[in-house]
């Protein structure tokens, strides 16, 4: 419907109300397709699981991702070729009126300017109003921008589905041919490494405080960490023979503080299980000497060297294990892993039973350091402040080994980078403890300073 708003100014309101719901419609489209990428799925899963319909709706866009940004294509595209065709020649229209009224001009410069205004206005309401503030809201407000436009933007596609499957077949094909394998869900993880540089960000930032900081730091280094990492060595394991007294039992867990001592039948790699020092309490009085260990033993939990920290954590507590065997490909037990060993990975060192009496790391008054062989190397940063080299070796004793290039024998010594390391005694072939002065300057945070 055309009507005149003054003499000469043709208005063509049709046109122009087209235009406001085509650009509508495209800021519709720009917005959930925002909103599908920048929602959170784990806030708009637990709003699915609590009976949100809308959710439910957002949840589906998400699986469908490349469906629904096809969709969103679409919608897009049809608006932007609709307001070219509908609203520029409404405005233009508009223009060269007036430009009539107001102006003498030939019919051919009053059509090139009109067009050019009109143009330029129709372009500048798209960019601003049609995709950029969309854009904006969707972002800032991605939850909820989801939660709105997930069931009718969903609707569209479900009444466009077969023109959008083409196009996104098409699309996937030109993907392949570049090397690129689409996706059909939104990555929603990020690497530990991504996480840990973010967690670094904000604690830099001053947006997470320094306990937090470090709780969160160990849980994401929880994932790359093993049974191996974790667990105390096979040549410090407390056990006794099956056929040992439940006073033998009592007396070797007085003597080394431990209330868990392991059960085998005449090595390590024939283990029977444990005995926990309630269960000789429980016994009646006077026949700790006559009752054999192995009478008393609980089963113990086995676990290869290479499993996940995080699976193991769950596993111990799930089926209420406090003590695990670490065993090789082969079935010969490494070490002992403790539930308070796997917890002590995930928020720092606490005194526990499995830990010396005398502490694994200990400063001297001359500055320098002794420590147990068996320490583990980021425990030997944390006590000295300074890291030992990369390499094969996962506990100091291995690093010095490998300097030396020999099994040592007590009083050796050797130089490295790090600083003079002494072997002060062996346990066998083992070094049991060291001495190191160090010649790295320790870092100010350091526990040992």
């Amino acid at each position: 419907m055309i009507l005149a708003a003054t003499e000469g100014i043709q208005v063509n309101w049709a046109g122009l109300a087209a235009a406001v719901a085509l650009l509508a419609l495209n800021g519709f489209f720009v917005a959930a397709e925002f909103a599908l990428l920048a929602a959170r799925r784990s806030r708009i899963e637990q709003l699915a699981a609590e009976g949100d319909r809308r959710a439910t709706s957002a949840l589906k866009g998400i699986r469908e991702l490349t469906l629904m940004l096809a969709g969103a294509q679409l919608g897009i595209t049809m608006c932007s070729l609709g307001l070219g065709a509908v609203a520029e020649p409404a405005v233009a229209a508009i223009i060269e009126g007036a430009l009539g009224e107001w102006f003498t001009l030939s019919d051919t410069t009053r059509h090139v300017i009109a067009f050019a205004i009109a143009l330029s206005i129709v372009v500048f309401l798209h960019m601003v109003v049609g995709e950029m503030a969309p854009k904006s809201w969707a972002i800032s407000h991605p939850e909820q921008s989801a939660l709105k436009l997930a069931r009718p933007f969903r609707l569209f596609v479900t009444v466009f589905r077969p023109i959008i499957q083409l196009l996104n077949w098409l699309a996937n094909l030109v993907v392949r041919a570049v090397g690129v394998e689409p996706q059909d869900e939104r990555a929603m993880a990020h690497s530990p490494t991504d996480l840990l540089l973010l967690i670094e960000e904000s604690a830099g930032h001053g947006d997470i405080d320094a306990h937090d900081h470090q709780l969160l730091a160990r849980s994401l280094e929880l994932s790359g960490l093993t049974a191996a990492d974790a667990m105390t060595v096979r040549r410090d394991i407390v056990a006794v023979a099956a056929d040992a007294t439940a006073a033998e039992v009592a007396a070797e867990a007085h003597r080394t503080g431990r209330t868990r001592v392991v059960v085998h039948e005449g090595d390590l790699d024939h283990v029977r299980g444990f005995v926990h020092v309630k269960d000789v309490l429980r016994l009646a009085n006077g026949t700790w000497s006559t009752t054999p260990a192995g009478s008393v033993s609980r089963p113990i939990m086995v676990t290869p060297e290479h499993h996940g920290l995080e699976d193991l954590l769950l596993e111990m507590r799930t089926d209420r294990h406090h003590i695990a065997l670490v065993v090789d490909e082969h079935g010969t037990v490494l070490g002992l892993v403790t539930l308070e060993d796997v917890i002590e990975e995930l928020i720092g060192d606490f005194d526990d039973e499995s830990d010396r009496r005398l502490g694994d790391c200990e400063r001297l008054a001359d500055g320098s350091f002794t420590l147990n062989g068996t320490l583990r190397v980021d425990l030997f940063e944390e006590c000295t402040g300074v890291p030992l080299p990369d390499g094969e070796w996962t506990t100091v004793a291995g690093y010095v080994i490998d300097a030396l290039d020999e099994i040592p024998a007590a009083g050796d010594r050797v130089q490295t980078a790090v600083g003079e390391f002494e072997v002060l005694s062996m346990d066998g072939f083992a070094i049991d403890s060291l001495k190191v002065r160090t010649t790295v300057s320790p870092s100010p945070s350091s526990p040992g300073e």
